[in-house]
């Protein structure tokens, strides 16, 4: 009911409206990129490598763009899927519509963790510069997203380190999601409407209105409901799919009680529902106020560590926003909140409320050739499960209260040279957090060398770390309670650590840009990253508490700093060729990773014991191993083409090698078996054809994955079959 009344809505919105609605462009604002040349492809802007509008061919950092034309030729049905069309992303499906997403890999690390460790927690994800982060623990909650694709204007990729840019998380990159505006006066209404395979339903829509020069608004509402392509449940345990009543059991042999209550809809994949508001006002050149505000509602099954018994769990979210960014000249300030309550899985204490504020300011001083930006940065974190949870016996998602700050003071600048053929960029920022009680250094150097319009050299050299987290700092959960004797109790314990070191990773890069012929182009990025003070759950050094009468044997697993590090080297390769009819985009990356000194031993008696040579963390110290987990080839292809007027052909290929991912149940069960899934080579063909029927009003068919490989694309999760889908796009 709740589909059928949003698409009503939606009709509406489209009987109403009358004009064509425009791109937001910082230089070139009626360019829709319908048929772009080469040229222009080349000098698309992006703001997100260096604070300003820049084209990307000039930009010093290895960065991609994916406009809203390219989402909706290829037959994007959300924003993460659209990823698949960058460089250096790694997009992984685990039930319709929920996505593993990594930026050039480093992923499932350390191996034999839960799965919210390993997930990635090391790209900033922002819409219009505000971040998205989830500081449970940390990384990004994409169905929360409030905004859909017929928001979105461009999104744009930066990979390596960039946090001396915009604060910490932004370790492996930067994924900034830029929003369209009306750029002509009067009204206007946009909507996409598609539907599918596995009773698929995506609906976006948009009305705004341009007063005049100075003032626009723009209302815009998405709506996305989602099937499973299966309803099995992968039992660790039992090692096989189960389907319901058959599942399931825990890891000691007692049935689960609760399967209706945890898993509510076996077929749901996602529901989720947004609405967003956008202010721009613009009295004058340079001085400029944005304000938006909006709400989300989601339900989804997807990959989480809190469900002990199958990968799948039934997560929720509603949640709410507020963002004001502010111009003025040199004069930059943004100030953001979002908060609300979330529920990582139906089982009954795993709900907790949060709030983050954000806000931050700079101001940019040039003379000449010469800029140099100060800023200052500030974030506060609450999150807060204790109206949900049992506080005497601590079975709650983390039980308590926990807040995460951060201060931040950053500089960055640039110097042009020898008639603006050299640039450089430099950049540092220092955070300081409430814990662990320290600052961290973030930088980066970057040089670009355009030898002419045709050649452009590259380097950059950077640090960032990552932000700490309320499960690493704050949680104290009891996983299992038994009686051990007289009035002696034994208690095992998760138990969070306020003086863990942050995951930090240094860069060194290095690149180059050029038009190869008329209509060609390349883009090539070799990388060496280093990656160090990972940390994982550890059993501990065991401890006696006294409870009243009663003796209390605790076996704390604590976040602990394990020895570990992480190097990968690669090279990404892209080429655009362009002509009136044709477009064609392949890239690839090749990659190698290797860990150094890690030892799989986190749950044995003296596992965090430093001084132990044998079967704790520190027994590996010395060796080396490939790291099989992220796929050392990926990438894929983008053909575009016109065949005749108001046709549009689309061809999109993604491509991962083969890689085995190690689960923590690899280590409780220990048999050699369980906890290990080996995935194959996928190749993923997709097509989609859209007709022009009449002005602004588009048909379109869309095939995902054609080759019908069902092989699943993560760890234990669903399979993912041939998908059909039709729809309709207008702008008027």
């Amino acid at each position: 009911m709740k589909n059928i009344f949003i698409q009503k809505i939606i009709c509406c919105l489209i009987i109403i409206g009358c004009n064509k609605v425009y791109s937001q462009d910082d230089t070139s604002k009626l360019n829709t990129y319908e048929s772009l040349s080469l040229k222009d492809l080349l000098n698309v802007k992006i703001v997100s490598v260096s604070k300003k509008s820049e084209s990307l061919f000039d930009a010093p950092l290895s960065a991609s763009v994916i406009t809203k034309e390219d989402i909706r030729k290829a037959g994007c049905t959300s924003i993460m899927e659209a990823l698949r069309l960058a460089p250096g992303m790694i997009v992984r499906e685990q039930s319709n519509g929920n996505y593993d997403i990594h930026l050039r890999g480093m992923d499932n690390v350390p191996p034999n963790a839960p799965f919210d460790v390993t997930s990635n927690t090391t790209t900033l994800v922002m819409i219009n510069n505000r971040s998205v982060t989830s500081y449970l623990r940390g990384g990004t909650f994409w169905e929360t997203l409030p905004i859909d694709i017929n928001d979105v204007e461009r999104v744009e990729i930066i990979r390596g380190p960039a946090a001396a840019l915009y604060g910490p998380n932004a370790v492996n990159g930067v994924i900034n999601i830029i929003t369209r505006q009306a750029e002509k006066d009067g009204l206007y209404v946009t909507a996409n409407m598609q539907q599918g395979s596995n009773l698929t339903f995506i609906n976006n829509a948009s009305a705004g209105y341009r007063f005049n020069k100075k003032w626009d608004m723009t209302v815009s509402g998405n709506y996305q409901g989602r099937d499973r392509t299966q309803i099995s449940y992968f039992e660790f345990a039992r090692n096989k799919w189960l389907k319901y009543p058959d599942y399931f059991i825990t890891f000691n042999g007692d049935t689960v009680r609760n399967v209706d209550t945890r898993y509510p809809d076996p077929q749901l994949s996602m529901h989720k529902y947004a609405g967003n508001l956008f202010l721009n006002y613009e009295p004058e050149e340079k001085i400029k106020f944005n304000f938006s505000a909006g709400a989300q509602h989601s339900m989804v099954q997807k990959v989480s560590t809190e469900n002990e018994i199958t990968p799948l769990s039934t997560a929720s979210s509603d949640s709410r926003y507020v963002d004001f960014r502010a111009t003025v000249k040199g004069l930059s300030a943004q100030f953001s909140y979002n908060g609300g309550v979330q529920a990582t899985d139906y089982d009954p204490g795993r709900k907790y409320d949060f709030n983050i504020v954000c806000g931050n300011v700079e101001y940019k001083f040039t003379k000449a050739n010469f800029s140099i930006t100060p800023g200052l940065r500030y974030t506060s974190a609450v999150y807060d499960d204790r109206k949900y949870s049992d506080l005497i016996n601590k079975t709650g998602l983390f039980n308590g209260r926990g807040q995460i700050t951060t201060q931040s003071a950053s500089v960055h600048g640039e110097y042009k040279m020898m008639n603006n053929k050299l640039r450089l960029i430099t950049g540092f920022a220092v955070d300081k957090f409430n814990y662990p009680d320290t600052g961290y250094l973030s930088y980066e150097f970057a040089a670009t060398y355009k030898l002419n319009k045709k050649h452009l050299f590259r380097a950059v050299f950077s640090r960032a770390p990552r932000s700490s987290n309320i499960f690493d700092t704050y949680i104290t959960k009891t996983i299992a309670y038994y009686p051990s004797g007289y009035k002696n109790f034994t208690r095992l314990a998760l138990e969070g650590n306020k003086d863990t070191k942050l995951l930090t990773a240094d860069m060194v890069e290095i690149g180059y840009r050029g038009s190869l012929a008329p209509g060609l182009s390349i883009d090539v990025e070799l990388f060496d990253i280093n990656a160090k003070n990972y940390n994982t759950p550890v059993t501990s050094r065991p401890y006696i508490q006294l409870n009243g009468t009663d003796t209390v044997n605790v076996t704390p697993i604590r976040s602990t700093n394990i020895p570990l590090e992480l190097r990968q080297q690669g090279i990404t390769l892209s080429l655009t060729y362009s002509s009136k009819q044709l477009e064609v985009k392949p890239f690839i990356t090749v990659q190698h990773t290797r860990m150094k000194n890690y030892a799989p031993f986190i749950n044995t008696p003296d596992a965090g014991t430093p001084g132990a040579t044998q079967n704790n963390i520190y027994s590996g110290v010395g060796t080396t191993m490939i790291l099989n987990s992220t796929p050392a080839v990926f990438g894929g292809a983008s053909i575009n083409y016109i065949p005749i007027p108001k046709v549009n052909v689309n061809i999109s290929a993604y491509y991962y090698s083969a890689q085995t991912y190690y689960h923590l149940s690899n280590i409780l069960f220990n048999d050699g078996v369980r906890g290990i899934d080996h995935i194959s080579a996928k190749l993923i063909l997709n097509a989609s054809i859209t007709y022009e029927l009449v002005k602004d009003l588009k048909f379109f068919c869309s095939a995902k994955n054609m080759l019908n490989d069902k092989s699943r694309e993560f760890f234990k999760t669903d399979e993912v079959p041939f998908m059909l889908f039709g729809g309709i796009h207008y702008e008027f």
